[in-house]
């Protein structure tokens, strides 16, 4: 007992001193705990990002190789074409037999011509005439060399399972009529069309179109909600035709040739470990399964680099932080290195001695601790919100709408409030709330920073002779 209050009494001993390391402690820990906060909030957030990727995830042609190909020999993949980024189909079947995988879609696209639908270049031509004409590229060159007027190009979009196009997933855009045609639909020539496209040509719900020579069923008519990246544009971009898979390569002439699988395995756990698997066992090298919604993108390059951010401040203030209590805890043993001689000489143990420098370093680092919760609810949040700043992404000013829907994601420890625009997600304000089991990490970094700022002292006093106090007066 007598050593406890002995150690409490030395804090009183240099006040201004002591004073002066409160505060410096105080700072340090505020910081560590504010960044050892927002490390975990991130991480709920990644999570939940996760959570709404979910089991998905896609293989496609590998970017790197293309660029590869196309810096080689660009003549080349410049003929090549849509080609270019086309795969062996039968990768899909290795695919389905990993025990993980519940499913595969297979995706392909292309273009076709046709004279007896009207686009949306179309129609704006005859409208403005030729000074709308002159800001449109008159003609295209064709896989077979041949002119084609962009104004009768077509896009064509094949894939299993309508249900499982991007868009749809994303919701930018949504079905206002009919149905969505499935892999196991008997009638396989039928087609999902834009509705602004629908009205132009004067299609309606089961009418045909010529396609390739084959006529195609209208089965179902979607559009693109409000805040989709085509709202208000209806260029071919925004029209593209959804055919079933099969159909597709039929009519584009593609047999044994797809340009996208989408997989979905059966657990949030099992999407990394089977995108490894295809990776390192499948991939030539010319394939690539990766998971990369555009919708959260922005999220997660965010949550990484406000990561980032908070670690280095983490390990910047723990660093300073020990740096100062040994400083400190060294300073005062030399200045009682007489004091010291004496309790050993008159039978004081190692033990007993360097217990006082504990109490008394744990002393001073608790009342910083104290002081360090006060700082951090009342500088949580500027401090999350300038980290967050340094680290956000920028929006093109293109993108910039007058009116953004806001939508929140709340959990564990943070609160993520996000504007959808096109189809992408800013992370527009990050509020970090100040989670209860902070005080976990709290008692523990002052009891580290106790025993650390002990450790060295109690080496100098295990050394010292009460014969040799005198070399420090």
């Amino acid at each position: 007992m007598s050593t406890l209050i002995r150690g409490i009494k030395n804090i009183f001993r240099n006040k201004f001193r002591n004073i002066a390391i409160i505060l410096i402690l105080c700072l340090c820990l505020s910081l560590a705990l504010m960044m050892i906060n927002m490390d975990s909030s991130l991480n709920n957030i990644t999570r939940a990002v996760k959570r709404k990727m979910g089991t998905r995830f896609d293989v496609t042609k590998s970017q790197e190789y293309i660029d590869k190909l196309c810096k080689e020999n660009p003549e080349k993949a410049s003929e090549e074409g849509e080609s270019l980024f086309m795969f062996d189909e039968a990768l899909a079947d290795e695919i389905l037999k990993i025990d993980s995988v519940e499913s595969v879609n297979k995706l392909i696209w292309g273009d076709f011509t046709s004279k007896k639908l009207k686009s949306y270049e179309a129609e704006m031509r005859s409208r403005q005439g030729e000074g709308y004409e002159e800001a449109v590229e008159e003609t295209v060159i064709g896989e077979e060399g041949e002119e084609i007027d962009p104004t009768t190009q077509f896009d064509l979009v094949g894939i299993t399972d309508a249900n499982m196009i991007r868009q749809f997933q994303e919701e930018v855009i949504k079905l206002v009529e009919g149905n969505l045609f499935k892999s196991t639909d008997i009638e396989q020539n039928v087609a999902l069309i834009e509705k602004n496209f629908a009205e132009r040509n004067r299609l309606k719900l089961g009418s045909d179109m010529i396609i390739k020579e084959e006529k195609i069923k209208a089965c179902g008519i979607y559009e693109f909600k409000p805040l989709s990246p085509f709202s208000g544009f209806e260029g071919s971009r925004g029209e593209q035709i959804y055919i079933p898979f099969k159909t597709a390569q039929r009519l584009l002439n593609r047999k044994g040739e797809v340009g996208n699988i989408t997989v979905k395995v059966d657990s949030l756990d099992n999407v990394q470990k089977t995108m490894n698997y295809i990776n390192n066992e499948l991939s030539d090298g010319k394939i690539k399964a990766h998971q990369e919604w555009t919708k959260y993108s922005q999220i997660l390059y965010s949550t990484n680099s406000i990561k980032r951010i908070s670690k280095i401040g983490m390990i910047s203030a723990l660093i300073v932080g020990i740096l100062v209590i040994l400083s400190v805890m060294i300073i005062n043993i030399r200045e009682r290195a007489k004091e010291i001689g004496i309790l050993k000489a008159i039978g004081a143990s190692n033990l007993n001695i360097s217990s006082q420098f504990l109490i008394e370093s744990l002393a001073i680092c608790i009342i910083a601790l104290i002081l360090s919760v006060v700082v951090i609810l009342a500088a949580n949040k500027p401090v999350s919100n300038f980290v967050a700043g340094r680290a956000e992404v920028q929006v093109p000013e293109m993108w910039v709408l007058e009116e953004m829907e806001t939508e929140k994601e709340k959990g564990e420890g943070y609160e993520l409030e996000t504007v959808e625009m096109y189809g992408l997600t800013n992370l527009v304000n990050l509020k970090i709330i100040f989670s209860p089991q902070i005080f976990i990490y709290a008692i523990l970094l002052t009891f580290l920073l106790g025993a650390i700022g002990s450790i060295i002292p109690a080496y100098y006093i295990s050394k010292l002779r009460p014969a040799e106090v005198l070399r420090f007066e």
